[in-house]
């Protein structure tokens, strides 16, 4: 029996921004557990406390200011679609709404982070929003770092 090439071509469907957005994700959240927001997750696996982080770390203050950047209204105001498993056991997409919260607002950059990761991407109906989503993850990512000297310098690995 002859096993046919495994085709990787559409690996290549991804965008350098998208590869940056893994790659950074990956980082921050070495970085937020490495300076102490994790929860045990399911079996003791450790899992970023996002909530926490959010909420205590940021906090209201980056909110205000955070909300007026243009960089970052698509999350905002069209944040990531959510793919769920309706009740007859279908893949669909589900509307978050509007972002109000720093809570939101890094629920939605893990909506970025998770419908790429997670291979979200098949029936996509961001696909065209996709490039704006991931730059605007990008940069409240860097807003993030620049908040926070002890993540900043866990991230960077200059410790």
């Amino acid at each position: 029996m002859t096993v046919p090439e495994v085709n990787y071509s559409k690996i290549d469907d991804v965008s350098e921004e998208a590869s940056r957005l893994f790659k950074v994700m990956m980082r921050l959240e070495f970085a937020l557990k490495d300076v102490g927001f994790f929860v045990p997750g399911r079996r003791a696996v450790a899992e970023v406390d996002w909530v926490r982080f959010a909420n205590d770390q940021l906090g209201a203050d980056f909110w205000q200011r955070i909300k007026l950047a243009d960089e970052v209204q698509v999350l905002i105001h069209a944040p990531p679609k959510k793919q769920i498993v309706d009740g007859r056991g279908h893949l669909i997409w589900q509307d978050r709404g509007e972002v109000v919260s720093v809570q939101e607002l890094i629920a939605a950059l893990n909506g970025v982070r998770n419908n790429l990761f997670h291979g979200g991407k098949s029936g996509d109906p961001d696909g065209n929003r996709n490039a704006d989503l991931i730059r605007a993850a990008l940069y409240l990512v860097d807003q993030v770092l620049k908040e926070d000297d002890v993540l900043h310098t866990s991230f960077s690995g200059a410790y």
